[in-house]
């Protein structure tokens, strides 16, 4: 992915989501590997991403070291928590604690926002925010 130069912090920033998420699935990064995610903002330990998935691909396990949501904006994404299957589609929004989500993956193309408060400043918030 080609290095974007946008501004990640101040007073306020909008975004057009659909005009984000077009850009990403666009991107040749997103067509080779069928994920991408970009930083929309980025204050102090606080993270929004955009992540967009095509519908079979495996994110993974992801870990959280502090609080973070998910919040689909269109699609399906299938994940275990312990011994337990969850689902969360477009419409709901998931908090998820510190801990770990297994088997990761877009049951139908997704995109989703994440927002991440990081444990500590510079450290990785995770699986999915590496995307």
């Amino acid at each position: 992915m080609s290095t974007i130069r946008r501004q990640l912090a101040g007073p306020m920033l909008s975004f057009d989501l659909a005009r984000e998420i077009e850009n990403l699935r666009a991107d040749s990064a997103y067509e080779r590997t069928g994920r991408l995610g970009r930083t929309l903002a980025k204050s102090g330990r606080l993270r929004l991403v955009l992540v967009v998935l095509e519908a079979g691909v495996e994110v993974g396990t992801h870990h959280a070291d502090s609080p973070l949501t998910l919040q689909p904006l269109e699609g399906l994404l299938r994940f275990r928590v312990g011994d337990e299957d969850h689902e969360i589609r477009a419409g709901q929004v998931l908090y998820f604690g510190a801990g770990d989500a297994q088997q990761i993956h877009a049951v139908e193309r997704t995109a989703l926002l994440l927002t991440l408060s990081m444990v500590e400043e510079g450290r990785s918030p995770g699986a999915l925010a590496e995307l």
